[in-house]
C-alpha cells in the first residue's frame, strides 16, 4: 500500500521502501528519507537519536537502536523469515510509522499569527542581494503617526537577540536579508533598543530541508514542526533567543510567527518563518514578525496606519506608503520579550 502521511508520501525512497524489499532502509543510509524516519521516531515515541546522526541525516547506531526499540514495543516481526525484531525499516515498519504519523497529522495545530499576505508576483531572483546592515536608508523618523510618542520612549533599554537559520530550500541569491535586518535594527534603535544578530550564511547555519514549507492550521500538508525540529537538532537549546528561519513558503506569505509547536512532547517557543519568494518592498517582514513574537498571545490586531511596520499586509510593488514606523507599545513588548536582555520586565499576565 502507498504511504499516505504528509511526512512520508512525497518521498520516493520511502514509497519504494513500502513495496520493495531491496529498498529497505538500513545502517549506513543517508538522506532526506532517513531524516523523516528519525523525525517520526521522536514524534511518536520520543526516542532519542544522536545529534550528529540527525544533522547528517545518517542511519547510524543510535537511529538503528531507536528503530529497534520502536519495533520491539509493537512486536513488528516478519514471521515468514525471522523470529526476532531487527533494526531495519522495511515494509511493515514504514507502514506502521506512516499510520501513526497520519493520526498525529490530523490533529489541528496553532497555525500562524498572520494570515497569508498579498498575492502579487515575487521579485525576480537576483533583483536584490544580501547586504550588511548599519546604514539608515529609511524615511524620516518624524513622519509617522506615532513619531511624537516615539520620542518619549528613548529611555528603553535592552538587546533583542535573534539567530538566522537558512533552510536548504531557501532561494537566498536574491533575498535581501541585510535590508530586513537593517529595517529591524533602525526601528528598534529609535526606541533605544539594540539588535544582536547571530547570522549563519554557511553550511553551519543551513538546515537540510528540501520541501516547500506549508503553514496550515488544519494540519493537512503542514510540515512546520518537521522544519523546527531540524533547526533544534542543528542548534539545540537557547530558549532566550528568537529563531528566524529563512525558507521557501510559496508566493503568498511574507512571513509567519509560529507559537506553541510541540514535537514529541517538546514545546518550542515562538519562532519566525521568513519567505524568500515573497519580498516586502519596505523590508519590514522581520520586524513585523518580531512584534508578533513579543506578544504573549495570538490575536493582537495589526496597526491601521499604512506607515507602521505592524501594518498588514506587506507589498510586493512600489507605489504604497513605506512601512517604517515602530509604535512605542510594540517596542516595549519587544524590550520585555523572552528574546531580549536588559530590558523592562514584562507585565504580569491578566487574570
Amino acid at each position: 500500500m502507498p504511504l499516505t502521511s504528509v511526512l512520508f508520501k512525497r518521498n520516493t525512497k520511502l514509497q519504494a521502501c513500502a513495496v520493495e524489499h531491496p529498498a529497505h532502509v538500513t545502517i549506513g543510509a543517508v538522506g532526506e528519507h532517513v531524516a523523516k524516519i528519525q523525525f517520526a521516531l521522536f514524534s511518536i515515541d520520543r526516542l532519542k537519536i544522536d545529534r550528529t546522526e540527525l544533522v547528517a541525516q545518517r542511519y547510524g547506531k543510535s537511529t538503528a537502536a531507536a528503530v529497534l526499540a520502536y519495533k520491539k514495543k509493537r512486536l513488528i516481526i516478519n514471521r515468514s523469515y525471522q523470529q526476532s525484531v531487527d533494526n531495519i525499516v522495511g515494509k511493515m515498519t514504514i507502514a506502521s510509522l506512516d499510520q501513526e504519523m497520519l493520526i498525529r497529522e490530523r490533529v489541528p495545530n496553532g497555525g500562524s499569527d498572520c494570515r497569508p499576505g498579498a498575492t502579487g508576483p515575487a521579485l525576480q531572483s537576483g533583483a536584490l542581494s544580501i547586504v550588511g546592515g548599519g546604514s539608515r536608508s529609511r524615511g524620516s523618523p518624524g513622519t509617522g503617526p506615532s513619531a511624537t510618542s516615539a520620542l518619549a520612549t528613548k529611555q528603553l533599554t535592552g538587546v533583542a537577540r535573534i539567530v538566522v537559520l537558512f533552510a536548504s530550500n531557501a532561494a537566498t541569491d536574491g533575498f535581501p536579508l541585510g535590508k530586513e535586518i537593517e529595517r529591524a535594527r533602525d526601528s528598534l534603535a529609535e526606541h533605544g533598543l539594540q539588535l544582536l544578530v547571530e547570522r549563519s550564511l554557511g553550511t553551519a547555519g543551513e538546515v537540510k530541508f528540501v520541501e516547500r514549507v506549508l503553514v496550515n492550521p488544519d494540519a493537512e500538508g503542514d510540515n512546520v514542526s518537521e522544519l523546527r525540529k531540524r533547526c533544534e537538532d542543528l542548534m539545540p537549546g537557547r530558549p532566550d533567543i528568537l529563531r528566524v528561519i529563512v525558507c521557501k513558503l510559496g508566493f503568498f506569505d511574507f512571513g509567519h510567527t509560529i507559537r506553541d509547536r510541540s514535537v514529541g512532547g517538546q514545546v518550542f517557543k515562538n519562532f519566525v518563518l521568513i519567505n524568500t519568494e515573497q519580498v516586502d518592498v519596505s523590508h519590514a517582514t522581520l520586524i513585523h514578525e518580531m512584534v508578533h513574537c513579543s506578544k504573549p498571545r495570538r490575536g493582537d490586531p495589526h496597526d491601521p496606519e499604512e506607515t507602521s511596520v505592524f501594518f498588514f499586509p506587506g507589498r510586493v510593488q512600489q507605489g504604497f506608503p513605506e512601512r517604517t514606523t515602530l509604535r512605542p507599545e510594540h517596542a516595549l513588548t519587544i524590550a520585555s520579550s523572552f528574546f531580549s536582555l536588559g530590558g523592562p520586565k514584562p507585565p504580569p499576565p491578566k487574570p
